[in-house]
This record gives C-alpha cells, structure tokens and sequence, in this order.
C-alpha cells in the first residue's frame, strides 16, 4: 500500500461496534474534517451535489454517481464545491477492518483478486463511474440495514458487502453491463406516456419488466429524480396544461380525459403543481394570445 505520512489518523475502533468491525453512514461532506489517512479500508459512493476529493497530492473533481475505494494509509479529504446549502456534498460510507475480508474469504469462494484491488501497493486509491446506478443500490442497502438494525443485520451487511466488493471487480475488470431491467427503462416510459390516463399502479409497471415493485421504484427516482406517483401526476398535470391551452373542453372532462374522476382532489393537485386553478390556467393563456393579437 501507499502510505502518505500526516498528523490525522482515524482509527476504525472510533466507529466500531463490540466485535462488528464496520460501519456505514451517508454524510454530508463539510470543511471542518482535517485531510486524514486512516487504519482501515473505505469504499464511498457519492450521492448527491459536486465538489472535491483531497487524494494525497491530486485534488480531484467529483459529482454524483463516483466511487472511490481508498485503501489503508491514504490521505483524503472530501469538501464540497462551496458553503452555500444548494452546493452539498453528499457522500455515502462504507468502512471495514481489513479482518472483514479474511472472514469473506473463508465463508464465500470470492476472487484473490478482490483483496489486491483493496490492498493495491501501486495505487492510492481506485475510482469508478457508477453508470447504471447499481453501486447506488448496493450502498442505499447497506446503510439501511446498518441504520435498521433489525436481527441478524450483521449477517445481512457481511452479505451486501460480498455483493458491492464483486461488483467492483466487476468493474475494474470492465464487465459491467445495464441491468435488464434498466435498459429496459426508457420502453418503461413510453409505456406510461401512451397509457398515462390509465389506472396503473407501480406492481402493474414492474410486471412489465418484469422486477420487483420496490426496484422499479428505485429507478425512477434515480433516473427521473421523482417517485412513480410523482412522475404520473407531472405527466398528467401537463397534459392537462396543453388540453387547457389547445381545446374548449370543460375542467371537468378534461380531468377524466387524464385520468382523474375526482375533480376537488385535480383541482388540488392542479393548483399544487401549476400555482393556480386550472380556470385560472386557461384564462390566462387566453388573456396572453388575446394581448398578443391586438399588441403585435
């Protein structure tokens, strides 16, 4: 390994637990933690915003979607673009003893190769892009269970991390391909394009893949940024919008025609998405072509 000498040495025994040598947190990165070098191994996957990560003497840019494996003994530092909260830098964590793979290694059959790409001696640390949001999940996993705590949790996080390190190798060996699922994402879409006034629900969707419910749910928020509900209701609002605009049917019609049988609750959601009243909406599109006509 590389060691880069410093003053600031993180110790794993300040974040174990009794006889559970990990530990996993999603923090947001801040301008206070002094560059450190620390006695364990750290894979961390960046979750939100952009900014800088202090890799010996490299200062190196980072956004959304980077992870970085950071062996025993190399100063680092993370620290985001800026102090404004519209710039955090959200990072996720994983640590764990260097003890932790030996005890993989006796319980699963996983690659030698595995351990040299944690313990590298030519590098300081490795990066890879998480392109199809699978790291994501795989840390999104591992803190929720680390957090939950539920019985049997140690089992459970020794086991997602198995699955994070063969990925990893996955990656470094460039095997790493789309899930099936996700490449079939954008088809997903079209789908709920040309059937956004049916009464879908998320199992409905995730039967289409098919996957698990919970999956699908994952993927839109990672590639939309919104929930499936979310990303319907949008969808529907703005199909309202053009129907306000381009045609003389009433509120109520146009409500059914995208999907909503219950006017007071499209009124609301309406109002919630736009800031006024679908009224209000096609009453001032038509004042704005009226002004137009007779200010050319």
């Amino acid at each position: 390994m590389i060691l880069n000498f410093t003053s600031y040495i993180l110790e794993g025994r300040m974040f174990w637990e009794p006889d559970f040598p990990m530990y996993v947190t999603r923090e947001r990165e801040r301008f206070s933690l002094p560059i450190h070098a620390h006695d364990f191994v750290e894979i961390q996957y960046v979750a939100e915003g952009k900014g800088y990560h202090y890799v010996g003497e490299e200062r190196l840019l980072v956004e959304k979607g980077d992870l970085y494996i950071i062996p025993i003994g190399t100063r680092h530092v993370y620290r985001p673009s800026s102090e404004a909260p519209k710039d955090e830098l959200i990072v996720y964590n994983c640590l764990f003893a260097s003890g932790v793979l030996e005890l993989l290694q006796r319980t699963y059959p996983l690659p030698t190769e595995i351990r040299e790409l944690l313990s590298d001696e030519q590098r300081a640390y490795h990066t890879y892009k998480d392109l199809y949001h699978e790291a994501r999940m795989h840390m999104e996993e591992l803190h929720r269970e680390y957090n939950t705590k539920q019985p049997g949790y140690e089992a459970a996080l020794y086991a997602l991390l198995t699955r994070l390190l063969v990925y990893l190798y996955r990656l470094e060996l460039n095997l790493v391909s789309p899930l099936p699922a996700y490449t079939q994402f954008g088809s997903i879409l079209t789908y709920i394009e040309e059937n956004y006034n049916q009464p879908l629900t998320l199992s409905d969707i995730a039967k289409l893949i098919p996957a698990s419910p919970g999956y699908v749910q994952r993927m839109f928020k990672l590639t939309t940024g919104q929930s499936f509900t979310e990303y319907r209701q949008n969808l529907r609002i703005k199909k309202s919008t053009e129907l306000l605009e381009q045609s003389s049917l009433s509120i109520k019609e146009i409500a059914e025609r995208v999907g909503y049988q219950d006017l007071k609750f499209y009124h609301s959601l309406f109002r919630k998405k736009t800031g006024t009243s679908p009224l209000r909406y096609r009453s001032n599109i038509r004042d704005s072509a009226f002004n137009s006509d007779v200010n050319p």
